[in-house]
């Protein structure tokens, strides 16, 4: 607003009174057209209003017509047209691709969280029983005190019900059933007593004992503290009575009894027959190195009938060992094995009379004896025309390298190398001869294993220990003529696809593996000698963590041709 007075303004100016009436009038004029400003706002004011009014009522014509096109869209989605039976196969899929963590019975299991995505998607999962016919129950960690008690509780509480939705949903299914622990009770008698007592506790044992007429998968990963609460409630598991209709197929037992009994009572139940592990339909046992304190044989088995057999002998406080003369006993029960691994716990001699006993459908087998080495003798015993992998893992005693008349690693890769196609041992156990005399025997093998265990304790006694040096590599190297055009000698292992090792920090010749890995990726490898003979190519090469001085391995095969988009060098560390 402009005024004869403007320049006036903010100054130390004193109007007369003249002015005075002048400079009053200037004062009503400009309240006036502030009025007229004022009334203006608030038509302004009452537009906006109404312009947000409509606004608003726009944004919920369009969500409303949004979400009409976008349910009418959705009537178009292919899932939609998905047959029930695709739809099943994709949720039963999707349960096969979990991790086994997320397979246990929680809120987050991937059939109730399939059940949660839409109405359709619910009904098909609730109607789908083998959904939920996995019943992995891990029990929550133990309360090592008071005041965790109630909350373990509400948890134990919760399991329950769930395990029972589980249970229900499943409806006549064979369940798979896998109880494990997050902790032991090892906090003394306060925490044991309570766990023991707990009415919750005893609820979810009950519940899944219930259920035993349906096993066909168990599994048991538990710690009994039999010396202290000899009623502990998962005791019971081990006490199922024979299913009215056997199911069960497969049983694992990992769990490790607390007791320094010589027999203990859980162990004398797994040999008081029948019981549940009478079932005729049983074709998979696995049991854990603590689990049986008495003789495996007197199980009430029908061992004939198991196809797959995992032992890992007996506690030390035990009266029985299981050696090599104890597993032929063994294994003359079970004649239609398939797989097979055995924990050998003393080296014995094998009586020379003993006659052979024949495993027709035997293909794999993986034997640890804790002395480091397998007796003569044992591979006479056996006849295993389907043999065609072998593994013998070493213990943790001391080891004298043997020679090769005196293995009976040896002898097994004489008696069965021909036939073998993939093979694994602690190469430690022999000498370098004896190491070269196993090799010889393994010209089939596509798959080949040089392992060196750090927990054996090598006692020489004037012996030296067989190792992956320079000769050792060189001996399963291909040679090639001058120009490099054509293989002169075959290697040994000459099918070798996938080779892995795992050698002592710098007993490794690098370089040597370089050029056994570089002969071996040769585009000649498949230009047969004499007779037709010729080298497979290397797929891959497994390095067991070793730790090279080369800083860049990898790099150094590629800088030679090595073509490392289609080959696999893994597990290896720079020593630097």
């Amino acid at each position: 607003m402009l005024s004869s007075f403007t320049h006036h303004l903010n100054t130390n100016y004193v109007p007369s009174d003249e002015d005075i009436a002048a400079i009053r009038d200037v004062v009503r004029k400009g309240e006036e057209v502030l009025n007229d400003i004022d009334q203006e706002t608030c038509e302004v004011e009452r537009r906006i209003e109404e312009l947000r009014r409509e606004l608003g009522a726009l944004s919920e014509r369009r969500e409303a017509q949004k979400r009409e096109v976008d349910e009418h869209q959705a009537l178009l989605s292919p899932i939609k047209r998905i047959d029930v039976d695709i739809l099943t196969s994709i949720f039963l899929a999707a349960l096969d691709e979990a991790q086994p963590y997320h397979r246990r019975v929680f809120a987050h299991h991937p059939a109730v969280i399939i059940s949660h995505v839409c109405q359709r998607w619910r009904i098909v999962a609730l109607s789908t029983k083998l959904l939920w016919r996995q019943l992995h129950i891990q029990i929550p960690s133990y309360p090592y005190s008071s005041q965790y008690q109630d909350p373990w509780k509400e948890k134990v509480a919760k399991l329950v019900k769930m395990t029972q939705i589980w249970i229900s949903r499943s409806d006549d299914c064979h369940l798979s059933v896998k109880i494990t622990e997050q902790n032991q009770i090892r906090w003394g008698l306060e925490s044991g007593t309570f766990a023991s007592e707990c009415a919750e506790f005893r609820e979810l044992v009950d519940v899944l004992f219930s259920s035993s007429s349906r096993w066909k998968d168990l599994e048991l990963c538990l710690f009994f503290p039999r010396s202290q609460f000899p009623d502990f409630p998962t005791t019971r598991l081990l006490v199922a009575p024979p299913q009215p209709t056997p199911a069960l197929t497969s049983v694992k037992l990992y769990y490790y009894v607390d007791e320094r009994q010589l027999e203990s009572k859980l162990s004398q139940h797994l040999i008081a027959g029948p019981n549940i592990f009478s079932a005729p339909t049983l074709r998979s046992l696995e049991i854990g190195p603590r689990v049986l304190a008495h003789d495996i044989k007197r199980m009430s088995v029908v061992w004939s009938n198991l196809e797959h057999l995992v032992f890992d002998g007996y506690p030390a406080e035990s009266l029985h060992h299981f050696d090599a003369v104890e597993a032929l006993a063994l294994l003359k029960e079970c004649t239609n094995l398939v797989t097979c691994y055995l924990g050998l716990e003393r080296d014995v001699t094998i009586p020379a009379n003993c006659t052979p006993i024949t495993l027709p459908r035997l293909r794999e087998l993986a034997l640890l004896p804790d002395t480091s080495h397998l007796p003569k003798g044992l591979a006479q015993s056996l006849i295993l025309p389907s043999l065609r992998k072998l593994e013998v893992i070493t213990g943790y005693d001391e080891c004298t390298p043997r020679e090769h008349h005196e293995s009976g690693l040896f002898e097994f890769c004489k008696r069965f190398g021909p036939s073998l196609e993939d093979v694994s041992f602690c190469y430690k156990a022999v000498t370098q001869a004896a190491l070269h005399h196993c090799l010889q025997r393994l010209p089939n093998v596509t798959s080949l294993g040089l392992i060196s265990w750090d927990r054996i304790n090598i006692v020489a006694n004037g012996r030296v220990a067989a190792s992956l040096n320079r000769d050792t590599i060189i001996q399963l190297t291909p040679q090639f003529n001058a120009a490099g055009t054509a293989i002169t000698e075959l290697p040994l292992c000459p099918r070798i696809a996938a080779f892995r090792f795992c050698a002592d920090r710098g007993e490794l010749a690098e370089d040597a593996l370089a050029d056994f890995i570089v002969a071996r990726r040769r585009e000649i490898r498949d230009h047969p000698l004499e007779g037709g003979e010729k080298v497979t190519h290397l797929r891959e090469v497994d390095c067991g963590h070793y730790s090279f001085h080369t800083a860049d391995p990898r790099k150094a095969l590629r800088n030679r041709g090595v073509d490392m988009e289609t080959f696999s060098f893994t597990n290896w560390h720079n020593f630097h």
